[in-house]
Formats: C-alpha cells, sequence, structure tokens
C-alpha cells in the first residue's frame, strides 16, 4: 500500500485529501496541519467575520468528511523533508515515509518593516488574525488600510460599513493595478469613494507616526481621493495591511526541491523531485493560456489543482492541468469578478447597464479575459466562451449576453 502525505490543510490540501479518495485512490493518506481547529474557508474572514458580534470560522467540510475518506491527521509542524528516503520529519520528533508527497504549503503575508514591531498593525491570513483585527474594530474608530489590493479593499469596505472612518493608502497610481484594467480600477474607485472612504494613490513616500510600539498615523504625498495631490497627514487608531504575500518555500528549497518565487512544477504539478507535488498559492506552473510560468492565489486555482494531482496520483498517469482561472473579491456592494487572464496586447470592450458592467478582453478576436462588476451572467459566460476559444466581435459583446450566449 502507498502512502501520500499532504503538507498543508488549508482550501488545496484539504482537497486534495478528499479528491484522491474520490478518484479511487486505496493507499494511505495523511494530512498535515499545523494550523488550528478543522480546515476553514478564508475568503469570509475579510468580510462576514469581521461584521459578526460573535464570529466562528466556516469549515471546509465536515469532520465527518474526513472520516469517511479515512484520512489521518497529523497535528504537526514539519521541520524537514527527505526526498531520497521519502521521509517527512516533524516538530515533536517523529518521522512519516511517503511515496507521494504534496505541497501545499500556501503563502504568508508580507511584512512592513516599519510597521513590524507595531501591536495595532496587523495583517490577515489565519483566524488568528482575524481574531485580532476583531478586537481592534469593536475598540477602535478610525482606520488605515495600507495597499489597495483585493483584501486591502475588502478590509476597507467591511470597516466602512461597521461606521468606521477609513483611509486607503496605495503605493501604485490606481487600485488593484496588478490585477484589474484602468477602466475597473476607476469603477472601484469611485465605488469606494460613494461609501466614505478616502483613497490615496501614489503613497511611496510614506512616513508613519509611531509611538510606543503603536502606528497612530501617516504622512503621505499622495494623490487621487479629496487631496488634490497635496502632502497628506492622516491618524488611525490601528492599521490593517495588505502590501502582497511570499509564497512558503523553504521546505522544498532546503529538500533541494527548484525554487523561483513559488515551487516549480511542469505542467501536471510535478516538482523537480518524482512523485513531489506542489499545488495552490506556493506553486509556480507554466499557465497554457499565457504560455509563461506563474503563481497565482486564488482558492479556485487551489481547489483545481489539487483535483488535478489527486487524479495524477490516483491512476499513476500525469493529468495536465489546464482549467480557466476565475477570481472575485466583495469590495461592500460591488462584487468584483474576473474570469481568464488578460495579457499583453488586447483589445478591450466595455459594457455598462443597470450597474453592471462588463469588461471584455479580446486577442484576434477569442475572450481571453472578462472583469465584470455585479455581473453573474458575464461572468459565468466568459468561463464557457474563454475555454472554447470562441470568437466574438465588439458589435456583439455590446449586444449582451443573450447574444453572446447563443454563440457557444
Amino acid at each position: 500500500m502507498t502512502t501520500t502525505l499532504i503538507v498543508g490543510a488549508g482550501h488545496a490540501g484539504s482537497q486534495c485529501a478528499i479528491s484522491l479518495r474520490a478518484e479511487g485512490y486505496q493507499g494511505q493518506i495523511v494530512l498535515v496541519n499545523n494550523d488550528e481547529g478543522m480546515p476553514y474557508h478564508k475568503p469570509p474572514l475579510s468580510k462576514k467575520y469581521l461584521r459578526s458580534d460573535n464570529p466562528e470560522a466556516t469549515p471546509l467540510r465536515a469532520a465527518s468528511a474526513y472520516e469517511k475518506a479515512q484520512i489521518e491527521w497529523v497535528q504537526q509542524s514539519v521541520q524537514s523533508i527527505d526526498v531520497a528516503s521519502g521521509v517527512v520529519s516533524f516538530g515533536d520528533g517523529s518521522q512519516h515515509v511517503f511515496d507521494y508527497l504534496v505541497l501545499a504549503t500556501g503563502a504568508r503575508n508580507r511584512e512592513h518593516p516599519e510597521l513590524a514591531s507595531c501591536s495595532n498593525a496587523l495583517t490577515l491570513r489565519s483566524i488568528h488574525d482575524a481574531n485580532n483585527i476583531h478586537a481592534l474594530v469593536t475598540s477602535g474608530n478610525e482606520f488605515a488600510v495600507l495597499g489597495g489590493g483585493f483584501i486591502g479593499l475588502e478590509l476597507a469596505a467591511c470597516l466602512s460599513e461597521l461606521g468606521k472612518k477609513v483611509t486607503v493608502l496605495e503605493a501604485a497610481d490606481r487600485l488593484l493595478g496588478r490585477v484589474v484594467a484602468p477602466e475597473i480600477s476607476e469603477k472601484i474607485f469611485a465605488g469606494l469613494m460613494l461609501m466614505g472612504i478616502d483613497v490615496l494613490t501614489h503613497c511611496q513616500d510614506t512616513i508613519f507616526n509611531l509611538t510606543d510600539f503603536r502606528v497612530t498615523g501617516a504622512t503621505t504625498n499622495a494623490a487621487g481621493g479629496q487631496n488634490n495631490e497635496k502632502p497628506q497627514t492622516i491618524t488611525c487608531d490601528a492599521m490593517l495591511v495588505g502590501i502582497g504575500a511570499i509564497p512558503n518555500t523553504d521546505l522544498a528549497a532546503e529538500a533541494g526541491i527548484q525554487c523561483d518565487n513559488g515551487v516549480v512544477v511542469n505542467a501536471s504539478l510535478e516538482t523537480s523531485a518524482a512523485n513531489v507535488y506542489a499545488i495552490g498559492d506556493c506553486a509556480q506552473f507554466p499557465h497554457w493560456q499565457t504560455n509563461s510560468n506563474l503563481r497565482l492565489e486564488s482558492v479556485q486555482n487551489a481547489v483545481d489543482q489539487a483535483k488535478c494531482v489527486a487524479k495524477t496520483i490516483a491512476t499513476n498517469t500525469p493529468t495536465e492541468f489546464k482549467t480557466v482561472p476565475w477570481f472575485w473579491s466583495d469590495i461592500g456592494k460591488m462584487k468584483l469578478q474576473i474570469a481568464g487572464l488578460p495579457g499583453e496586447n488586447t483589445h478591450r470592450v466595455l459594457r455598462e447597464s443597470d450597474g453592471a458592467i462588463a469588461l471584455y478582453h479580446l486577442h484576434e478576436s477569442k475572450v481571453v479575459c472578462v472583469e465584470s462588476i455585479n455581473s453573474a451572467k458575464d461572468h459565468m459566460l466568459a468561463r464557457k466562451l474563454i475555454d472554447k476559444g470562441t470568437e466574438v466581435t465588439p458589435s456583439q459583446i455590446q449586444q449582451g449576453t443573450d447574444t453572446l450566449k447563443s454563440l457557444l
């Protein structure tokens, strides 16, 4: 009997364990979890969880699901991996052998060096982080959010809905600059301003006001918002930091596995070490759509990669990972959804109707990406259009979803 050992029990690791059994794998499955409690959903932590008077984590699945699948738990941290011997060593000195190893080690938040020692400058990734932020939310009224990415804007909107005064500080010239087109950035910016959130961009040069290991405010030569490009000084009871993530590759690198902004894998998600795979936020993989190596941080990507690796191990046949990536973010009442990856040299077509927005990216008449706000129909259609490589015209896009659906 073979043994598959999965390091990390987040969205990717948990799904891989369950999918192995669903694919008919008969061997031993060991799920290593160094987090407290059962695996839980992380997206609600920046929204529903903070709005609740008595917040509770939402389990990914019931404990009975793991029991039924005969998945064994190891509540430990991994200290080292010996690939040649097929042995993992744990923090308590114990060891476990494996035939297949799946690295689902995720990523960790990037810290700001000037704020690392501040008790009221917090990041969000785990239930522990969410509890710390929840405690500050109940006692504070003014908040600064450093970073205009998904997590930062979700937190800003949530705090505003709770009646807090919120200022967003973004170093770049626009919000979500790494993930959405300028047209969508502008719509998100406008929506946040309507919520009463002050958004300051171009905040590369920011001086933080620190007192007794606490951040009490900041001064920045920012642009945007309501400051008319003049230096701004803000005050805050706490600062929430969302300035990106770093893949957890230490274990893999120390084991001699190739890493480069993630654990490097091939098209079937296998690492440079035979029978060792990497999935989720920690994996850098060749993407079929862009013909380049990239790392995606999303629940959908983690789940899909987990299913792919489970099929490869269960059938002992390499399975190429090829899915249409999609993402979502709930920023107040704005539901931002993205299907596909835009790449370069695309033609953009924007359609707006009754508060819904859809931005189609076309490359040689084929849909390669669609960014939408409050338009679930466009998002669901986009995933099918991209998958099938359907050709469309700007006129057909402007005619709406019924016309686009007929093309399928």
